[in-house]
């Protein structure tokens, strides 16, 4: 919930960390579980990043539902995500306790999916806040 470009740096700076455990996950066969959870996580905080540069509070929440529809407002190139994005918020915790492991197609269309999100969500911080 840290606003300003600080919060929005370090945010990003975890996204980018979660985004090489979701490749490197991805390259060396580690279970999609832990790769989804990974590319959730990058556009979790990615989200929040975008919205801690704008001073915005947000919740403290994994739903990308709840965060993506903050985040439209102040950036309405994010509205491409809309019907996508928020399906993965099942990878935050449901698939890491209760449901059975993603299939690889399921996997791969989120890692494209949060891939282009990643690249319009860099290109809108501002460059201090940038990974």
């Amino acid at each position: 919930m840290s606003a300003g470009i600080e919060g929005a740096r370090v945010l990003a700076q975890k996204a980018e960390n979660d985004w090489k455990n979701a490749s490197s996950g991805l390259a060396h066969d580690v279970p999609l579980d832990t790769v989804c959870f990974h590319i959730q996580q990058t556009a979790e905080k990615l989200l929040k990043a975008l919205l801690a540069a704008r001073g915005i509070e947000y919740p403290l929440t994994h739903d990308l539902r709840d965060l993506l529809k903050l985040a439209l407002s102040e950036f309405p190139a994010l509205e491409e995500f809309r019907s996508r994005l928020p399906e993965y918020t099942f990878f935050a915790v449901a698939v890491r306790y209760e449901s059975p492991e993603p299939e690889l197609e399921e996997a791969l269309e989120a890692y494209e999916t949060v891939k282009r999100f990643r690249e319009i969500a860099h290109s809108l911080l501002p460059p201090e806040a940038r990974p």
